[in-house]
């Protein structure tokens, strides 16, 4: 592009907006501890290494590799035209569903909120809101959407630290223990189980990778916001995760594993209902960020595709003085719409379930990214007879560490509708096999 107008914290601000860490905080720290007890962190510490493992395979073939596209245009360089395409077309079908899941969320938490104040009115209400306003705001182009993310993001972090504190000095439920640190107090099948969760909070810290090419510095851009919102990332979920259970008390795991809302405990016991009522409005904000990063990330890659010959030619007008892409962002708010009506309205479908359903066939589509990207490493950097160790060992480590929650997904068999999940994902792969590029 010739316009490289973002800054590095704007390109930082989409990652660190699409991880929503105190969504992830508010989510999946239960489930996370149903699986690997009080030694949760650990899953979560494991997994943020394995995460930087394949983030050092983006940012490596982000360096080497110029072109829109984020997956697309290192695959394609790195595995050939085909490979590249099916890459960014499994992230189209991650963003998309993010953008769907999480804009459910964020209803359910606006309900949550508004009940506080007797204000009751239908989810679906405030889930067409979202979609409604989250829409119009994204046309007022990239540089708005990633500050406006990162504001919102930095108020809902902000919200999560002073709830950590305030359970930290009074020493939780029965004082500081170094228990949910020893691996001794779980079992190695077990934090592996958490880990799926512990990956799923991690979900979306490539997304800068999809916007790098417009930065100033697109090298230093993508270098940082993905270090550093991974390194972020870890050590915030590590500290919160611990801190939640210590709350609970190690001694009623159980508790915390069958509760719906562990911070509205946490916050109600610790600090006041007040605390509670900030921290529910942290979690709308910290889920709009990840909606609004994820609308924008999937429709750089639809604009991306579109451009070199794959979908729609209209797909790859960008609109305006901030070049947006207007068209394809238009397309994402239309069918969150449409599904949303189908499935959340017509359905019956919950919020929360909305948010699962989706949310795993993203991360399923995505897993398989993160594969391919390293796998793409490994070839790039053999083709450039660069055959540092080092570029042989990460994205190997980076393959192993997915593959896991991938064969989770596929064995044991998951109950319905989960076992339907990466069935979904395959078909959506086959149709892209069989899209052709046009020439010209």
């Amino acid at each position: 592009m010739k316009n490289k107008k973002l800054s590095l914290l704007e390109v930082l601000g989409l990652s660190v907006a699409m991880l929503a860490p105190t969504g992830a905080m508010a989510f999946n720290t239960a489930g996370a501890v149903a699986n690997s007890g009080v030694v949760a962190p650990l899953g979560f510490l494991l997994a943020g290494l394995g995460i930087l493992f394949v983030g050092i395979s983006f940012v490596t073939l982000g360096r080497n590799i110029d072109g829109e596209g984020s997956a697309y245009a290192y695959n394609a360089k790195a595995l050939g035209e085909k490979t590249g395409f099916i890459s960014g077309w499994l992230l189209v079908l991650t963003y998309v569903t993010f953008a769907f899941s999480s804009s459910a969320v964020v209803g359910n938490f606006l309900d949550v909120f508004f009940k506080h104040f007797n204000i009751n009115l239908p989810v679906y209400l405030y889930v067409i809101a979202v979609l409604l306003i989250g829409g119009a705001l994204s046309h007022l182009g990239i540089e708005f959407s990633t500050k406006f993310a990162i504001i919102l993001e930095l108020f809902a972090v902000g919200a999560l630290i002073v709830l950590t504190a305030a359970i930290l000095i009074q020493g939780g439920d029965a004082g500081i223990t170094a228990r949910p640190l020893n691996p001794a107090n779980g079992t190695f099948s077990g934090i592996g189980a958490g880990m799926i969760f512990a990956l799923m909070s991690f979900a979306g810290f490539e997304g800068a990778a999809t916007i790098a090419p417009r930065a100033k510095k697109p090298a230093k851009a993508i270098t940082v916001a993905i270090f550093g919102s991974v390194a972020f990332a870890m050590i915030f979920y590590f500290i919160v995760s611990y801190t939640e259970i210590i709350g609970f008390g190690t001694a009623n795991i159980a508790k915390m594993q069958n509760s719906s809302a562990p911070l509205n405990y946490l916050s109600i016991r610790y600090v006041g209902t007040w605390m509670a009522i900030f921290i529910d409005f942290a979690s709308v904000t910290s889920y709009f960020a990840c909606y609004f990063g994820a609308l924008n990330a999937g429709a750089f890659m639809i604009q991306a595709l579109s451009k070199e010959g794959y979908l729609m030619s209209w797909m790859s007008e960008l609109k305006g003085a901030k070049k947006t892409p207007v068209h394809a962002l238009d397309l994402i708010t239309i069918l969150s719409l449409i599904f949303y009506a189908i499935i959340g309205i017509g359905m019956g479908v919950s919020a929360g379930d909305y948010y699962n359903y989706l949310g795993t066939i993203g991360v399923i589509a995505l897993l398989l990214v993160y594969v391919l990207v390293s796998v793409g490493a490994i070839a790039f950097f053999r083709k450039k007879s660069k055959n540092n160790i080092l570029f042989l060992i990460v994205p190997i480590i980076a393959i192993l560490v997915m593959v896991f929650p991938i064969y989770s997904n596929l064995w044991p068999i998951p109950a319905w509708p989960m076992n339907t999940f990466p069935y979904i994902v395959f078909v959506w792969l086959l149709i892209g096999i069989f899209i052709p590029k046009k020439k010209g």
